[in-house]
């Protein structure tokens, strides 16, 4: 009867908040839900072999994940840009992991337990050509000779540039909600309104004396500000967790990263012509209502990238939302299955 009355106070709880989500997040309630999961356990969230891959100086720390002594392939994994190799959904890790494959993630370089670039500054900045060099590192260290790579946003940037300059090394190339160049003047615009949000949720954030509380709250509103217009379900209770990790287990965040990687993808400019040549196996995957990067980046890509496969999955927006995981592993999969 308990258990019956916790599901259905879940369910209740989850209906208001999803509303409430659709207007604006309320504090109150944030509050609340972010003191009930600080009382409880921290999952453990990186439970793989470790270790730390070296490009020149920046050392890049890398999970090494199988469930099988004789894995199909290996797949590498590149999250998007002030994003920890953690945020990566458990399940579509873990349904990977089922069907036989191995899986390295890693932190970005001024992430997580990878190297924070201290002298870094506006005229001493990296680029993604830099970055992919890191995940390169990742691969050579662990003797990798060939291997499936997806990566989202700015992951996906950085994995086009993998599959242009090393394409002997790739089986084949996923891109989630990604583009071959955010900066195009032709290309659609990010939702205005969202923006705003951002400006104004980054401004407050960074004006205002912080604690733990606070820094739980603004990755909580982060998470939720690009979402899409469908009925959206969110794990609020492991995104919380998470934060705790980084912040508990791990390094924290580096509030430089978001500027860091920002200056990155402008400094690279576009691929359009460069991805003209990539011949290794594409699937693109963009969610209909993404209001930071519209999908008509993924259809230019699509024209660009012979033989790619283009998916537009309605509602989804920029993130990876409870409703839409299986959906997207069940577009993946294949994929890689048919090329391993």
């Amino acid at each position: 009867m308990i258990i019956f009355i916790l599901i259905v106070s879940s369910f209740i709880l989850g209906f208001y908040f999803n509303n409430l989500l659709k207007d604006e997040l309320n504090d109150s309630y944030i509050d609340k839900l972010i003191s009930i999961t600080k009382s409880k356990q921290i999952p453990v969230f990186i439970e793989g072999k470790t270790g730390y891959a070296k490009n020149i100086d920046v050392k890049i720390f890398y999970e090494d994940l199988s469930f099988s002594e004789n894995p199909k392939a290996t797949i590498l994994l590149i999250n998007g840009a002030a994003e920890t190799m953690i945020q990566w959904p458990d399940q579509m890790i873990r349904t990977i992991l089922k069907n036989g494959f191995r899986v390295i993630r890693f932190d970005n370089r001024g992430l997580g337990e990878s190297d924070w670039i201290k002298d870094w500054s506006k005229s001493n900045s990296y680029n993604l050509e830099e970055m992919a060099r890191d995940a390169l590192a990742v691969t050579n260290h662990l003797m990798i000779k060939k291997f499936h790579v997806i990566g989202y946003s700015t992951g996906g940037m950085i994995a086009q540039i993998l599959a242009i300059n090393h394409p002997e090394k790739i089986l084949t190339m996923t891109n989630l909600m990604s583009t071959g160049f955010l900066l195009d003047p032709e290309a659609e615009k990010p939702d205005s309104k969202r923006l705003n949000q951002l400006k104004k949720l980054i401004f407050s954030y960074r004006n205002k004396e912080r604690n733990i509380d606070k820094v739980l709250k603004f990755h909580f509103k982060l998470d939720h500000l690009f979402s899409g217009n469908d009925n959206y379900v969110f794990n609020y209770e492991k995104q919380i967790q998470k934060t705790l990790y980084e912040i508990k287990f791990r390094n924290g965040f580096n509030k430089r990263a978001f500027d860091q990687h920002r200056r990155a993808i402008k400094n690279s400019g576009s691929r359009y012509r460069k991805l003209k040549t990539i011949k290794v196996p594409t699937l693109l995957i963009h969610g209909s209502d993404d209001p930071l990067v519209k999908a008509s980046h993924s259809k230019k890509l699509a024209s660009l990238i012979h033989g790619s496969r283009l998916v537009i999955i309605k509602g989804m927006g920029h993130d990876f939302n409870k409703n839409f995981k299986n959906r997207i592993n069940s577009i993946i999969l294949p994929h890689i299955l048919h090329y391993s």
